[in-house]
């Protein structure tokens, strides 16, 4: 793998008004299954679910706050994902690299070509 590239699509999370009636339309709808359920800290709810062939967790979640959809990707090192191109004037770095507290890193950037933000994770 070439230093510095993204492997894969990690999770991809959306807001949704009602969260049991996205989650039943999903798993009815598409076969889902459920991964995970999570009361967040300023009381909204997430539910992450995942499709028969796939590694991309599907999270939902009820946040007033983040109606923004959230992209993680997974690289081989995050700081390493960040130092290659810490100086690119493409990217507006919002998070530096942190440590996440159930192990491995965190970081997260804007791409300025399009107006995306990135949730960077891996090791």
């Amino acid at each position: 793998m070439t230093k510095g590239n993204i492997r894969q699509i990690q999770a991809i999370s959306l807001y949704t008004p009602d969260i049991e009636q996205s989650v039943e339309f999903y798993k009815n709808t598409f076969g889902a299954s459920e991964l995970f359920r999570s009361n967040q800290t300023d009381g909204s709810n997430m539910v992450g679910l995942s499709f028969a062939d796939g590694d991309t967790e599907f999270v939902l979640h009820d946040s007033e706050k983040l109606k923004e959809p959230d992209i993680e990707v997974y690289v081989d090192d995050v700081n390493e994902f960040y130092h290659t191109h810490e100086e690119n004037s493409n990217i507006h770095w919002i998070q530096p690299p942190i440590k996440k507290p159930f192990g491995g890193h965190l970081a997260v950037m804007r791409t300025m070509a399009d107006d995306i933000v990135l949730i960077i994770v891996g090791p």
